[in-house]
């Protein structure tokens, strides 16, 4: 095994934890693979990326890698009226593209601690703190144009991390407003399978708009 499926090895075993829900042992996992792509050379770098055959252009990109998962109604409420992505994003076994593979396992660890968050709230704090730098980190990244549902979803996590430490629900009004923008322009211009995998966005729109409902008469 090289190097670079070590990585993406590992990325796999930190999906596995967030799946099967154990949120701590994703952080380990995913500092894991960030710390293994990391002691790779960069000269060896290179050497794979020459030895291995070069997938298409639709296996790496971001977004595509995203929509390798499948996404479930009501997966994402966080909530009733607030939209959390929590899936981790896997990678493709013949991926090369080290920017790809690095802003994946940016977003894994960052979901993973904002996922500790919420279930750990001693300690809640500090892994929304960590996982907002993870998240801004992968959103200021200059590989990820053209790539609207990876920023819709970190720069939707990021804002829900400020909702999340100081209730200011003006901004995360403000920051859904942003979101709508860009939902609707994934929309005009055609990117129907990324819109499509953000259904619980458009839930929780729903149940925010929704009249409350009168009391049942006795």
């Amino acid at each position: 095994m090289t190097s670079l499926q070590t990585v993406i090895h590992q990325n796999q075993q930190t999906i596995a934890f967030i799946e099967a829900k154990d949120y701590y042992s994703a952080i380990v996992s995913s500092s894991s693979a960030l710390e293994c792509l990391g002691s790779i050379p960069l000269i060896l770098q290179r050497q794979e990326n020459s030895s291995c055959s070069s997938p298409s252009e639709e296996e790496t990109a971001l977004d595509q890698c995203m929509l390798h998962t499948t996404i479930q109604e009501n997966d994402d409420i966080c909530g009733t009226q607030t939209f959390m992505y929590s899936h981790a994003i896997p990678l493709p076994h013949n991926v090369t593209d080290y920017a790809i593979i690095t802003l994946v396992l940016i977003f894994n660890a960052a979901l993973a601690h904002h996922l500790v968050a919420m279930q750990d709230k001693e300690n809640s704090p500090r892994f929304l703190f960590r996982a907002k730098q993870l998240y801004t980190l992968a959103y200021h990244s200059q590989d990820v144009e053209h790539n609207p549902l990876f920023l819709f979803v970190v720069y939707n996590n990021a804002a829900l991390i400020d909702l999340q430490q100081i209730g200011d629900k003006d901004s995360w009004n403000a920051c859904v407003g942003h979101l709508v923008s860009i939902y609707m322009v994934m929309m005009d211009e055609g990117y129907t399978s990324q819109v499509r995998h953000l259904h619980g966005f458009l839930e929780s729109l729903l149940a925010t708009s929704m009249p409350a409902r009168p009391p049942a008469a006795a």
